[in-house]
C-alpha cells in the first residue's frame, strides 16, 4: 500500500495575472510573501510531521505528545536531573525547603527507567499496536520483526511470539544487541506485549 506523502508548499506566486509581470514592486512584494511562507509555513509543517506526527522520526517532545495520545505515562527519558526529587518523605540529608526550589514531582521509593529515545519509540510503538490489535500469532510476529529486527533501529535479530496451546504464549527475544533490563522492565510493568484476552504470557532472552 503506499501512503502518499502531504505536500505542504504553497505557491503565492501562481496568483500573479501575466498582465502584472512587468510590475517589479508587485513582484518583489508577492515574492517576500513566499519566502515567508516557506519559511514559516512549509518548513514548520515538515519538521512537525518529522518531529511529532511520524513516530518512527518523533523527537523527544514529539514522543510526549504520543505519549498522551497513547496513554502510558512519559516517565522514559534518557538523563535524569541534578536537582532533588520533589516530594515530602523523611530523608534526612536532603533539607525539606528544598522541595520548592526547583524540586521534581516524584518520590524517592518509585522505581525509575531510564531508557534511550529509541527505547522510548520502542515502548510507544508496542503500545500503539497493542490498542490496534486482535493479538493474533501471525499479525504479531510481523509486528514484531519490524520492531526487533530493523536494520535502521536499535535491535536486529528479531522477537517473536509462540502459540504453546495451552492459553498460554510465550515471547522469545532473539536480539543484538540483548534487549536492555530497562526496557525489559517497562514492558513488564505496563503489559505491552500484545496477546488475546484471557491468555497467560511469559518471555525469555536469548
Amino acid at each position: 500500500m503506499n501512503i502518499l506523502e502531504p505536500d505542504y508548499s504553497v505557491n503565492v506566486t501562481q496568483s500573479i495575472l501575466w498582465q502584472y509581470n512587468q510590475a517589479e514592486k508587485l513582484i518583489n512584494l508577492v515574492q517576500d510573501k513566499q519566502n515567508w511562507l516557506d519559511i514559516n509555513q512549509s518548513q514548520f509543517w515538515q519538521d512537525w510531521q518529522e518531529n511529532v506526527f511520524n513516530l518512527y522520526t518523533a523527537n523527544s517532545f514529539g514522543l510526549s505528545v504520543w505519549s498522551i495520545i497513547l496513554n502510558i505515562p512519559y516517565f522514559v527519558r534518557d538523563d535524569l536531573p541534578d536537582e532533588p526529587v520533589f516530594g515530602f518523605n523523611e530523608v534526612p540529608e536532603i533539607n525539606p525547603w528544598v522541595n520548592y526550589n526547583r524540586g521534581y514531582f516524584a518520590d524517592y521509593s518509585q522505581s525509575q527507567y531510564i531508557l534511550t529515545v529509541e527505547e522510548q519509540r520502542i515502548v510507544l510503538k508496542l503500545r500503539y499496536y497493542q490498542l490496534i490489535s486482535r493479538g493474533s500469532l501471525t499479525d504479531t510476529n510481523q509486528f514484531l520483526d519490524l520492531i526487533f529486527n530493523d536494520p535502521d533501529g536499535l535491535y536486529q535479530g528479531g522477537a517473536w511470539m509462540i502459540d504453546n496451546l495451552d492459553m498460554t504464549i510465550t515471547y522469545v527475544f532473539n536480539t543484538t544487541p540483548q534487549i536492555s533490563p530497562e526496557l525489559l522492565g517497562v514492558i513488564e510493568d505496563y503489559d505491552l506485549l500484545p496477546r488475546p484476552a484471557g491468555v497467560g504470557i511469559s518471555y525469555v532472552t536469548i
